[in-house]
């Protein structure tokens, strides 16, 4: 069973034109994009242009694609430092955005650029959210429900039948989904996928 998270996805960040080749290459995969709901720097550009087109594309894709928050703007150290109060507002405000394009989400979450507190973690518990931690900080907090990649998608895929791929959606990650589209294309055949928030523990 495979599964393929990619972080930074948004309504106007998203390269739809990879996913669906993607999809046309397999077509059983299933992707879960950790999205920022309002993606405050491709908003203030001439993307926003396509917001209408985008989103109606989206949403004709949405049986194969998951929605999972990504914070809200996406802003380093977005929760690094954030107090209960902040992250109850936050989570009020993300449900808010999804509300406002009529999207569906996952209560789960990751923290952008995994920068986040205790008090981040007791709030998404106390509001039955999960989050997803970064395999290369185990002793990072977790909450009592998350999800854990097992491997990048810069690495060696060839081969692989059971794994949790992780990417991102644009550069400078060494693991963005332009870079490793070719890599991808080297997962075998055939094979089942799911969503993340189906490999939640």
């Amino acid at each position: 069973m495979l599964s393929l998270d990619i972080h930074d996805g948004s309504l106007l960040r998203t390269r739809y034109d990879l996913l669906l080749k993607l999809k046309e290459h397999y077509p059983e995969i299933k992707v879960s994009l950790f999205y920022i709901p309002y993606d405050y720097e491709a908003e203030m550009t001439q993307l926003s242009l396509q917001r209408d087109k985008k989103l109606k594309l989206l949403k004709e894709n949405l049986d194969w694609i998951e929605l999972i928050p990504h914070g809200l703007m996406h802003i380093p150290r977005e929760f690094e430092r954030a107090d209960r109060t902040a992250m109850e507002l936050s989570l009020k405000a993300i449900d808010e955005a999804f509300l406002k394009d009529d999207l569906p989400y996952v209560k789960g979450f990751c923290a952008p650029f995994w920068l986040y507190n205790q008090d981040v973690v007791d709030v998404l518990d106390e509001n039955g959210w999960w989050m997803a931690a970064d395999r290369n900080q185990p002793e990072a907090l977790k909450t009592k429900k998350g999800y854990v990649y097992t491997h990048s998608i810069d690495e060696n895929l060839s081969g692989l039948t059971e794994a949790q791929l992780h990417g991102h959606m644009t550069p400078p990650s060494s693991n963005d989904l332009g870079e490793c589209f070719l890599n991808l294309m080297k997962l075998p055949h055939n094979q089942k996928w799911c969503f993340v928030s189906e490999r939640v523990k």
